[in-house]
């Protein structure tokens, strides 16, 4: 992970240094000069080393595992806003000259908009991280089961760290619960790098109040990954405790058929598994314990290929990982990166349908920029 920090240090200083400058620019228009001497020298220190705080939270969480990081991303997500609307700023500014040939230094009209931008952005953003949706899918299958219809409830990269509050896990089991789901699928990234917050704050007895008929079955991703490779305290053992004590069922290149509904649940472990120099078990190799008449549902934490399951047979593949981007330009990135970045894929034939989840939680800054956190709800119907 070295690499990721180099390069989010240097994106984040040149979001500081181009926010810095042209806010001065702003603000000290028509001899306004809000910022000179030491107000600039102060501006400067404070924008620097906020822009750094997302980064220096992760680096240094041993100092302070709740208030560094909880600052830190707040900060930096308040950066992040005013970035994006000083670029707004500018931009007017850009085509007003652009179409009247003068400079758009008008002062207070502009300083006035670009703070109220930025405040937008933000609380905007943590409306829609904070405010999940119900997102819903109907998806025939054309086989039979031993019921007609069943009622799926995905959750997703809920990343519960030290700043996870209680408040959060049960008001998404409420809303789960009022759902009515027979199976409640869970896949991946439910932690974020550490097990001790689930365990310290009692998660696992939260988790254990969800009510599905048939029940609540997880999967490991990336996130679990790293923190069992890099956390001396984590084991992967300990782990699947941990969510067994919340009456999860863990699937871990694992195949399970319910007699009670008549369909096949394939969970596979991450794909990440790969650069820890392990190995999971092939698709094809997992898919030799199924009937393929049968309904087969398969939880993947990252869609990396849907052309595989589509043609090994799989009906339904549920995945996130992505966060649909959280924050813009990222949505560009994921939507280059995979086939199915969010949302419902099927394929040609209409035999395999590919459902990959934005996500209930976050990871880093507490905001999301033209995306939402959601569950997803699937009616599947059988033949």
């Amino acid at each position: 992970m070295g690499w990721f920090f180099v390069v989010a240090a240097i994106t984040s200083l040149i979001i500081a240094f181009y926010l810095g400058f042209r806010s001065i620019n702003l603000f000290n228009s028509h001899q306004q000069g809000y910022f000179k001497g030491i107000s600039r020298k102060l501006f400067w220190l404070i924008l620097l080393t906020g822009s750094l705080s997302f980064i220096g939270s992760r680096a240094f969480y041993t100092v302070s595992d709740y208030w560094l990081p909880l600052i830190g991303n707040i900060v930096f997500s308040l950066i992040l806003c005013f970035f994006y609307s000083i670029l707004v700023i500018d931009l007017i500014r850009f085509i007003r000259w652009f179409i009247l040939r003068k400079s758009n230094n008008s002062g207070y009209v502009l300083q006035l908009t670009f703070v109220i931008l930025g405040m937008v952005l933000f609380v905007g953003g943590l409306y829609m991280a904070s405010s999940p949706r119900i997102v819903h899918y109907q998806i025939n299958i054309d086989k039979p089961a031993k019921v007609k219809h069943l009622k799926i409830v995905q959750l997703t990269d809920i990343h519960i760290n030290e700043t996870t509050s209680n408040h959060f896990i049960s008001n998404m089991v409420e809303q789960v619960n009022d759902l009515k789901p027979d199976y409640i699928f869970i896949t991946g990234d439910t932690l974020d790098l550490r097990l001790e917050p689930f365990v310290n704050k009692q998660f696992a007895s939260i988790f254990a109040q969800l009510e599905p008929k048939f029940g609540t079955v997880i999967i490991f991703g990336n996130h679990e990954h790293y923190g069992i490779e890099r956390e001396p305290n984590n084991s992967n053992q300990s782990v699947i405790d941990a969510f067994e004590a919340g009456n999860m069922k863990v699937l871990q290149d694992d195949v399970i058929y319910d007699s009670n509904s008549g369909i096949y649940i394939i969970g596979r472990d991450d794909f990440i598994v790969r650069n820890f120099g392990k190995t999971r078990a092939s698709l094809s190799e997992l898919m030799q314990q199924i009937d393929v008449n049968q309904p087969t549902i398969l939880l993947d934490h990252q869609p990396q290929d849907l052309v595989e399951p589509a043609k090994l047979g799989i009906d339904v593949m549920y995945s996130g990982h992505t966060h649909a981007g959280q924050i813009f330009p990222m949505t560009l990135v994921v939507d280059s990166m995979y086939q199915n970045p969010w949302g419902r894929y099927t394929s040609p034939n209409g035999h395999f349908t590919s459902i990959v989840s934005s996500g209930y939680g976050l990871w880093g800054p507490p905001i999301r920029l033209m995306t939402r956190a959601e569950i997803v709800v699937t009616e599947l119907n059988f033949k």
